[in-house]
């Protein structure tokens, strides 16, 4: 959860296999008593294409040889009477092959727009969260904990003078600290926690279950691991952060999002490279 969005929950392959090999079966038993001349053909394409969609590309060429297997048997088995041997080995044959080819491009479509949803929710400097899908699963963070009612902590920093550094050595260097900052906030978080990269220079942190005193040790230690970077790598920037522990949690994920960047403007006012805390409880309290 630290750099990338969580994914979707799908169907088990195991399920999806057992699904499209159960229709398959009624369609056979259908396909035998039906007047041999009504095609059940188009019919089997359904397993086919829900195997290749739910199951992936192995999930679909089973499912694909079952199917066409399935249909050529209920012939073969009927009252249908076939001109030459062959023929009924020769329909499965070209029937399997218009099935694996819908299966093989369903599967590579699905695969393609899983892709496109995952860059769309990514930040591809940082290979961290974007701010679409931080707000997305911070949504999710926030009606949990309205359910459970546990601390949690969400913070803002931002990177002072980013913009000059990139004027003054390129955009390339400036890329470098992005992702120098995003290795440092990596390792100073849990594996549970969110991070995300929300503006050209700015990020978001979100630590579940966090209360205040946790908060700090965090974020004081962060802070320290940012400033020997800076020292070490003689960065022409600073950094400001602004911390958010909450008790009671706000009604929106903008509600928690605007008051950490307060805090983080609090922070910047007092100079830089700071961190500023504030507890939500029925009343904020700064400290």
């Amino acid at each position: 959860m630290k750099t990338t969005p969580k994914a979707k929950k799908s169907i088990p392959r195991p399920i999806v296999f057992i699904i499209s090999s159960i229709c398959i079966a009624g369609l056979g038993a259908v396909d035998y008593y039906v007047e041999p001349r009504f095609s059940f053909l188009i019919f089997f394409l359904f397993p086919v294409c829900f195997a290749a969609w739910y199951g992936g590309k192995k999930t679909g060429v089973a499912i694909s040889l079952l199917s066409a297997s399935a249909w050529i048997f209920s012939d073969i088995v009927s009252t249908e009477k076939f001109a030459h041997p062959v023929i009924p080995y020769w329909n499965m044959t070209t029937t399997f092959i218009v099935f694996l080819v819908v299966s093989l491009m369903l599967s590579k479509l699905k695969r393609t727009l899983q892709l496109a949803n995952d860059l769309a929710r990514i930040d591809p400097i940082t290979s961290m969260a974007n701010k679409r899908a931080f707000s997305e699963i911070a949504g999710i963070e926030l009606y949990r904990v309205n359910r459970y009612r546990r601390p949690f902590t969400i913070a803002c920093l931002d990177l002072n003078d980013l913009k000059l550094f990139n004027e003054r050595f390129g955009h390339d260097a400036g890329d470098d600290v992005l992702r120098c900052v995003a290795q440092i906030l990596n390792s100073n978080v849990r594996s549970s926690d969110l991070l995300a990269r929300i503006g050209d220079d700015e990020f978001a942190l979100l630590l579940t279950e966090t209360n205040e005193d946790q908060a700090q040790s965090v974020f004081n230690k962060l802070g320290n691991s940012l400033d020997d970077a800076i020292k070490k790598q003689t960065w022409e920037i600073t950094y400001s952060i602004g911390v958010v522990t909450y008790i009671r949690p706000p009604a929106t994920v903008s509600d928690m999002l605007k008051q950490a960047d307060h805090m983080m403007y609090a922070a910047k006012r007092e100079g830089k490279n700071r961190v500023h805390f504030l507890v939500w409880r029925e009343s904020a309290i700064v400290r």
